[in-house]
């Protein structure tokens, strides 16, 4: 069995002997992405996939076995100033209505 790690960011994807590896390239790569953040996402980490397949060139012909998710989303408290800062959460929303992050989640 090989686990296939899909970065949409490169359009490529990766093989790796266990899921448990293939997990953690995930989250790893969804690290990198976090640093280009400012604030939003980029587009494509919500579609980090990770196929699982019989052989190592089937890469995009096996199922899907974990993906990409939002966790922790923090919506637009009601007490934001003019300026767009929330004393409540020590956050800016003055470009954004929501913060979330990512982590690989298995099916």
């Amino acid at each position: 069995m090989t686990y296939h790690l899909y970065d949409p960011g490169d359009c490529d994807s990766t093989p790796h002997a266990t899921l448990a590896d293939a997990m953690k390239a995930g989250n790893d790569l969804i690290a990198i992405y976090r640093d280009q953040c400012d604030p939003e996402w980029p587009e494509y980490v919500e579609g980090i996939t990770i196929y699982e397949g019989e052989k190592p060139s089937d890469d995009f012909d096996g199922k899907v076995v974990a993906r990409s998710v939002e966790c922790n989303r923090v919506e637009r408290p009601d007490d934001v100033d003019e300026e767009g800062y929330s004393p409540s959460l020590g956050l800016c929303f003055a470009s954004t209505d929501f913060y979330c992050d990512y982590k690989m989640e298995a099916r």
